[in-house]
């Protein structure tokens, strides 16, 4: 009996500092940027002339099922909701992926999943306010790892 409480103890110990010791996810700074926070769908290109790309968004209660939107939540985390596959030939189908969001100099910088892999990208905030969220992206700066 002694030496199972001699194995035990030590495992609980160990058990206990591995749960403990991670490093929780750092909520973002919003650095004024608080009205982010939310779902934005209905995505509504104002200028696309490869690279670049001005994308307006509304906010709304929830994600649509069928359609292109995202998800930002306080703790710095997200939820993507796009193309479940290589082929955009309608019909699409839609999946969620999940990811993390920080601001940095008035860009939100986004790690998210997608059908391939892991997608790293750069979105430059133009204006958000608590209805629509402007972003500019350049598709150029979007890197992309295979899973």
């Amino acid at each position: 009996m002694k030496k199972l409480v001699l194995l035990i103890v030590p495992a609980l110990i160990c058990g206990i500092v591995l749960m403990t010791g991670c490093e929780k996810q750092k909520p973002p700074d919003l650095d004024g940027f608080d009205d982010i926070i939310g779902c934005w769908a209905d995505p509504v290109y104002e200028y696309d002339y490869y690279p670049i790309a001005v994308i307006r968004y509304k906010k709304v209660e929830t994600l649509p099922d069928n359609s292109p939107s995202i998800k930002f939540l306080k703790n710095g985390t997200l939820t993507e909701r796009k193309n479940a596959g290589w082929c955009a030939t309608p019909p699409i189908a839609y999946k969620d992926f999940s990811g993390n969001w920080r601001i940095q100099n008035e860009n939100i910088i986004i790690d998210v999943g997608y059908w391939g892999g892991k997608e790293h990208r750069t979105w430059e905030i133009i204006n958000v306010t608590n209805t629509s969220l402007t972003i500019e992206v350049n598709v150029e700066n979007t890197q992309y790892r295979e899973k």
